[in-house]
């Protein structure tokens, strides 16, 4: 009796260990994992047993349970007799207490020895746990046929629903297992008849104590219908894999995490049509993953077409491998660009040859269309621009964005140079949508979040922190608004959507990767083609292979009614004003038309245009004019492009008017004071050249510099020293000197302009 008082206190239910579940969003399975003893066991709290499968468990296999010190000697010395005395047959006289006993410590109380220490220890747990703690151990440690254990699985596994939904039907069939989970297991066939029998008689004993239920007659002789553990979701499993491995110390339970299991089986229904379809294109495999930009939870996440097929290495997770996003981070170069006050959205950028050192970018086509609004050029994609504005942004730079937004396994940024522009760089599917999402908030980067239970943790430390100004955000988005809709299927290309879809494409380096990530609704949705072997196909092109399907899955999310909402302007230092549609700058007086733009106030590059002038025109020569004479000059509006540019729009087959020459009675005071002064463009105040001793006298420099439109002749000079004359749009060579020196070029109508140039020796 000493060692009843004395032994301490038993742990009933720890030591063993448990499967965990996850569920969607609203509650639905997604995966029950084993335990790590290769059984179904889940936790359930006795909060969540239904009363009717505790009442009928008790009334089943223990009525005095609550009357007993953890063993009923009556009935133990009755079974006793009868087994043991009378040997008539074998009687059981466990109570519930006893069984957690025997379930937890794994006795044989088949010996006599066995069933002395099961008593024991049940009066070992009642001294220590209360009624209800007893009742709980047994109901997650119970044996309900096979490997599961547990009222918990058993509910989830047969019925497909947590134990706190099960009816009376369900509730008294789960009662009868445990006392023989072999013979009983309700999903062998040889089990129902004996389990339909069974319970129609528990059911006339509850009857006695719950006539109220008498409805359910019906329903106890129907058949029983079980599922198996064959018959258990996998669903989303990249999603859950990765969840996993994210959370390697996740305890084992229940968590509800952030997929909806309607939106999965939407990417995962389109992904694989799509991919049926396209096979006679090369494709074979797609990635996609469904953001809510708003909450920040990933809702879908589909890491390949097929998570068993072999071939295509479906198990690869897509979503979050490394692979180079192409022109998809264009769109933050713009932004960073209009932050920094380089640009607004009709600002005019030149898509023309360009080097930048030893690094000369090209456009996919292999062509430069001249000069275009920065709109125009983010959305069509033109390579050289966005190599423009990369190489001059100097407070924030596309590099310094990407470890903000917490991009992994960056190199150094002298790595990548200017060709970070076009996808020099890797990032994962999932790292480019939290930076769309991030355009989406208005410029604040946010964590994503994949289980549910970090929207309510008081401890979680989610990030945020803001990359960009609203504004620059917001004009972002608007230029990204302005790209087509792509639609596969031709009758779809007359029903335009009415609602915007901020969205951009991209194709990697030897058509590795074909890409379409955009912003619709409360989502972020992206889509990715191609092989995780690496290996390039011809029809791997973003607007070719990833744009259909992405538009396909937004046609759907439409149909549902799931695309509500828009990105509000409101509150934000914005100013809507007229454009000279031409220029991209306010219209002066002679503007020939306008369009509304938006710049942000006090930041963008605004300014009067003065492309479009008016100048004097001789009557009788049709030669420019210097001062206006009403009898022998008329008035008329030319364009004043700088000379690079019309050279550009020559090159892209637009022809410009070009201004008559002057009177020769007009001076060069007259015309000096005209227009605008040469730009020169080589060579630069912010480099020294370097000239080699030995090649000296075969070194050159070239000079050059853009004029106005009426430029004819540049005139070019070395500390005041005549070097030489060129056409406009020639560059001179100069052969150098070593030392600091002045140089300015003229133009033939007196406008000047002067750089200092430094040049070094070396050997």
């Amino acid at each position: 009796m000493l060692l009843y008082f004395f032994v301490p206190k038993p742990d009933i239910t720890h030591p063993i260990s448990y499967s965990t579940a996850f569920y969607d969003s609203s509650g639905k399975l997604l995966r029950l994992n084993l335990a790590a003893d290769d059984r179904y066991r889940l936790w359930t709290p006795i909060e969540k047993i239904p009363l009717s499968v505790q009442q009928a468990t008790l009334l089943y296999e223990d009525q005095e349970f609550y009357q007993h010190i953890g063993v009923d000697f009556v009935a133990l010395t009755n079974a006793f007799y009868t087994s043991y005395i009378k040997r008539s047959r074998r009687v059981g006289a466990s109570t519930i207490t006893m069984q957690v006993a025997r379930l937890r410590y794994g006795m044989n109380t088949h010996v006599i020895f066995g069933k002395i220490e099961q008593i024991f220890r049940a009066l070992q747990i009642e001294r220590y746990y209360s009624k209800e703690q007893i009742l709980e151990a047994y109901f997650n440690l119970a044996p309900y046929g096979s490997n599961v254990e547990g009222i918990g699985a058993a509910s989830l596994i047969y019925f497909k629903k947590p134990a706190i939904d099960l009816n009376l039907p369900e509730s008294l069939l789960l009662s009868l297992v445990p006392q023989n989970p072999s013979k009983r297991n309700p999903v062998k066939q040889s089990a129902k008849i004996v389990l339909l029998k069974t319970r129609q008689k528990l059911f006339e004993r509850w009857l006695e104590e719950h006539p109220e239920d008498k409805s359910w007659s019906a329903a106890m002789q129907l058949p029983i219908k079980v599922y198996s553990t064959s018959d258990l979701p996998f669903e989303a499993p990249h999603f859950i894999n990765n969840l996993q491995n994210e959370y390697p110390h996740l305890k084992p339970g229940e968590y509800k995490t952030s997929i909806e299991l309607n939106l999965q089986y939407l990417l995962e229904r389109h992904a694989t049509n799509y991919i049926n379809r396209r096979k006679r294109d090369g494709l074979n495999n797609t990635s996609a993953i469904l953001l809510n930009y708003k909450t920040m939870e990933v809702v879908a996440e589909l890491g390949s077409v097929d998570f068993f097929n072999n071939e295509i290495s479906g198990q690869v997770n897509g979503v979050r491998a490394k692979r180079s996003p192409g022109s998809t981070l264009k769109p933050f170069i713009y932004a960073l660009a209009i932050d920094e006050g380089l640009i607004h959205p009709l600002t005019l950028v030149k898509d023309a040859p360009k080097r930048f050192g030893g690094y000369t970018p090209e456009n996919y086509d292999q062509q430069f269309l001249g000069p275009i609004s920065a709109t125009d050029s983010l959305v069509l994609s033109r390579n050289v621009p966005a190599v423009n504005l990369m190489y001059r942004l100097k407070k924030v730079g596309l590099y310094d964005l990407l470890v903000a937004a917490d991009i992994k396994k960056l190199k150094p940024k002298a790595f990548y140079g200017l060709a970070l522009a076009l996808g020099g760089n890797e990032v994962t599917m999932l790292e480019l949508v939290k930076l769309y999402a991030m355009l989406a908030n208005l410029g604040v980067y946010q964590d994503d979040i994949i289980l549910k239970q970090e929207l309510n943790s008081a401890n979680k430390n989610k990030t945020q922190k803001r990359l960009l100004s609203p504004e620059a955000a917001y004009l972002t988005l608007q230029m990204l608004s302005k790209n087509n809709a792509v639609d596969e299927v031709d009758f779809q290309k007359d029903s335009r959507q009415t609602y915007p879809v901020y969205w951009k494409t991209g194709t990697s380096f030897a058509f590795r990767d074909a890409w379409s990530v955009g912003i619709v609704g409360p989502y972020v949705l992206a889509t990715w083609v191609g092989n995780f072997s690496g290996e390039g196909h011809p029809s791997y092109i973003g607007r070719q292979a990833a744009a259909p399907l992405f538009f396909e899955i937004i046609r759907s999310l439409e149909s549902y009614g799931l695309i509500k909402g828009d990105i509000k302007r409101s509150g934000l230092n914005l100013r809507e004003v007229d454009i000279c549609s031409s220029t991209g700058d306010l219209p002066n007086a002679h503007c020939p038309k306008t369009q509304k733009g938006l710049f942000i106030a006090g930041k963008s590059p605004i300014k009067v245009s003065d492309v479009h002038r008016e100048i004097y025109i001789d009557k009788a020569s049709g030669l420019r004019a210097c001062q206006y004479n009403e009898a022998t000059t008329t008035k008329d509006i030319y364009e004043f492009w700088s000379s690079d540019l019309v050279r550009l729009f020559k090159q892209a087959g637009i022809i410009k008017r070009q201004p008559p020459e002057y009177l020769d009675s007009c001076s060069i005071n007259d015309t000096s004071t005209l227009g605008s002064a040469p730009t020169i463009t080589s060579p630069s105040s912010l480099i020294s050249y370097t000239v080699r001793a030995s090649k000296l006298k075969r070194e050159s420099i070239p000079f050059s510099a853009t004029t106005d439109t009426d430029s004819r002749v540049l005139y070019w000079f070395v500390d005041n020293s005549f070097v030489g004359k060129v056409k406009r749009d020639t560059p001179l060579f100069w052969q150098p000197q070593v030392g600091e020196f002045d140089v300015k070029v003229v133009d033939n109508l007196g406008r000047s302009a002067s750089v200092a140039l430094r040049v070094k020796l070396v050997q």
